[in-house]
């Protein structure tokens, strides 16, 4: 049915061109036959050609009233909103008691996210005609959004009862009744819509989601597979046959569908992703690595192909890659759209992940070490140049661009000499230690993932987001954090390998995305009683909003974290401990000393506890410096019993404006640690977690419309 419905539209539109092609075109094609060839376009989901054929015909006739309105249908199925009300504005001119132009108004107004004016629409048309099933369907969304989905249930049940054939309302009944758990219901339902509509892919592509979503893999690939067969030209089925073969583990052919997508057109993002996935699954990794390549130069903005491809470059790919510069190029740009936005934790982290990829930047390190400069982390600052100073290549040409390299050398040269002058009066120094090279692991984490549904964005989008979970991790000094490699079946393996693991804390994690916004979600356990800790989830949308629900997860982490350490050193009453201005200790801050060892993360809540028998005294500080302080020792009886190795935990902090203003500074580059005290309660000044975005989407008002959704909108 579908291949003589396009067969008639490719014949249309070929005697629309030959009729062009002659002197008098214009005249000699009707204003009807425009319309019926755009009427078949747009049955084939054609939307642009249809789209030309609507406006050819109106310009003979600009009071063509159904023209306007299916041209209006095409410009709404394009994405192009404002535009269809405008268009909808002039049908209603001709047709003023149709309620099909007011039904899409109110889509129009839901995609345009005023709620309000598409509820007052679709109400408007019922209390009219009660039986109008358009009106049902623009409320069931308007219940889809608000998270409703028993209402919106119920509005597709009351479009099935008036019309029990209803392609649309059979199909979405189908996917809200399987996100209700209601399998058995669905499938039903989408079996009646196959047998109804068995000719049309769409139905046999919607068919094979639903399976998949289900994990019935051999169903949803022979759904698929007819949905190509009937519509070769249907490029969403041949994406999803391939995310089902790649579910499979067919990944040769699901490399076969990607290569034969890309043939058709080289921009098909999502199939240089799920090619270069499907190679990593073949061990191929180094062409796993040019495919994303290829991909993020089709699309720079896809984070989760970029994601996929930095963890391999961090693993797999030589040092001295001529390729490092260019994937590290992306990150430089965000640093400086972040500078010129004054925003210091967004900078200070894309010039993190540009040094990961490219360490041996002279650019990159330099421009990162004077933000550390100007935020008053002067150690941290000659560390990074001495590091520049080590792997500079030597010069052996007498050319301006070597003379002029000397010159940055001398310059360096001269940098380092007077900072090390400077800082000879450090805690470090003093106390003769090297901070740097202090292990400060206090947190062993876990990140483990579910094998969820099939995505229609970005196939094994778990893998590489608990991945990247754990690998955003890496610049906090006192924790390890690991994910799992493969899935686990649930929170039972889980915790059965966090707690063969040691792990303080495990969290399972899931990414639910769509085409403009995503959702990661999380549950935190404790390690050694597996009691649920925390909850979390976090809503992206625009750019950079993979990355930034990454590090918002990671500073929801870190502000739970009790800020804790260990004594390196004593004379006398004085004694060094291994935390210092990088994890915003300031002068003031008050910690328990605990016999080494008799710390354990408590039962029900994060937080640590210990026996009163087993605390020694406290510690004041008195000089905080960027990565050990100093501090008096209170014994809390009349025997020292404080030694080196000893352990300490923040229990406050002083609310000192004045001392903390210049480490307010730092905190604002170093986002990277934990910020509580022993409760797990975040301490006045520190805000880590709410730092690191300044402002979401939440905070706006926005919220995260399900993939499945995105399916049931785009059902026409």
């Amino acid at each position: 049915m579908r291949r003589l419905s396009r067969l008639r539209t490719v014949l249309a539109v070929c005697v629309f061109i030959c009729i062009c092609n002659s002197v008098s075109a214009q005249q000699k094609l009707s204003v009807s036959q425009l319309y019926g060839a755009g009427i078949q376009a747009q049955s084939d989901e054609d939307w642009y050609t249809a789209s030309q054929l609507y406006l050819e015909a109106l310009q003979t006739n600009p009071s063509y009233g159904d023209a306007w309105f299916h041209l209006a249908q095409c410009t709404y199925q394009l994405g192009q909103y404002d535009l269809a009300l405008q268009y909808l504005d002039t049908a209603e001119k001709y047709a003023r008691s149709n309620t099909d132009i007011q039904n899409l108004r109110g889509m129009c107004f839901i995609s345009l996210n005023r709620l309000n004016d598409a509820r007052n629409t679709f109400t408007g048309v019922l209390e009219l005609k009660p039986n109008d099933i358009n009106a049902r369907f623009g409320l069931a969304e308007l219940e889809l959004m608000d998270g409703k989905i028993s209402g919106a249930e119920g509005q597709y049940l009351e479009a099935v009862r008036r019309d029990p054939t209803n392609r649309k309302a059979l199909l979405s009944l189908a996917f809200v009744s399987a996100r209700l758990g209601k399998n058995d219901a669905a499938q039903r339902y989408m079996n009646q819509a196959v047998r109804c509509y068995s000719g049309e892919a769409e139905v046999h592509y919607l068919s094979a989601g639903l399976a998949a979503m289900n994990g019935a893999f051999a169903e949803a690939e022979r759904q698929a597979r007819t949905a190509v067969e009937i519509n070769g030209n249907y490029d969403r089925a041949y994406g999803l046959l391939a995310s089902i073969l790649y579910s499979e583990g067919k990944y040769n052919d699901a490399i076969d569908i990607c290569d034969f997508r890309i043939g058709r057109d080289r921009n098909a993002v999502n199939a240089w992703y799920l090619k270069g996935l499907s190679q990593l699954r073949l061990n191929k990794t180094s062409e796993a690595v040019a495919s994303w390549t290829t991909g993020l130069s089709v699309d720079p903005l896809d984070e989760v192909m970029r994601a996929a491809l930095e963890l391999q470059v961090e693993n797999s790919v030589a040092l001295d890659d001529s390729r490092r510069p260019s994937w590290a190029a992306y990150h430089i740009k965000n640093a400086k759209d972040y500078a010129k936005r004054y925003d210091s934790t967004g900078e200070s982290y894309e010039y993190q992940r540009a040094l990961k990829i490219d360490p041996t930047s002279a650019e990159t390190r330099l421009a990162y070490a004077d933000m550390l400069e100007m935020n008053g982390l002067h150690e941290l600052y000659l560390e990074q140049l001495k590091f520049l100073k080590q792997n500079m290549p030597a010069s052996d040409s007498s050319s301006s661009a070597a003379k002029k390299t000397d010159t940055s050398a001398t310059l360096m040269n001269d940098t380092i000499e007077a900072y090390d002058s400077i800082l000879q009066d450090t805690l470090a120094k003093k106390w003769n230690v090297q901070p740097f090279y202090l292990d400060k692991i206090r947190w062993k984490i876990g990140i483990y993932y579910t094998a969820g549904e099939v995505s229609f964005v970005h196939a094994d989008n778990a893998m590489i987001t608990a991945q990247s979970a754990a690998d955003i991790f890496s610049g906090v000094a006192v924790t390890s954090v690991v994910a799992q490699a493969s899935p686990v079946s649930g929170f039972g393996e889980a915790y059965q390998k966090a707690h063969a693991s040691g792990e303080d804390y495990f969290l399972i994690i899931s990414l639910d995305e769509a085409p403009r916004d995503l959702l990661l979600s999380g549950i935190m356990y404790s390690g050694r009683t597996g009691t649920v800790m925390k909850k979390l989830s976090f809503y992206g949308t625009g750019n950079n909003r993979y990355s930034n629900v990454l590090r918002r997860f990671r500073g929801a982490v870190l502000e739970k974290l009790p800020i804790r350490g260990k004594i390196l050193d004593r004379n006398g009453n004085e004694l060094l401990i291994d935390v210092g201005r990088s994890e915003m200790i300031k002068k003031g801050a008050v910690f328990n000393i605990v016999r080494k060892g008799s710390m354990r993360t408590s039962d029900n809540e994060i937080g640590l506890t210990y026996l009163d028998s087993d605390i020694l005294g406290t510690l004041t500080v008195t000089d905080a410096g960027e990565e050990v302080s100093q501090g008096e020792l209170d014994k809390n009886s009349f025997f020292d019993r404080v030694n080196t190795d000893d352990e300490v935990v923040l229990v406050s902090m002083p609310d000192d404006k004045s001392s903390a203003a210049g480490q307010n500074n730092a905190a604002a580059v170093v986002d990277t640690a934990p910020v509580a005290n022993q409760k797990g309660t975040a301490v006045a000044g520190n805000a880590a977690g709410k730092n690191a975005v300044r402002i979401t989407a939440e905070d706006l008002g926005m919220h995260h419309t399900p993939a499945f959704i995105e399916l049931i909108r785009n059902i026409y």
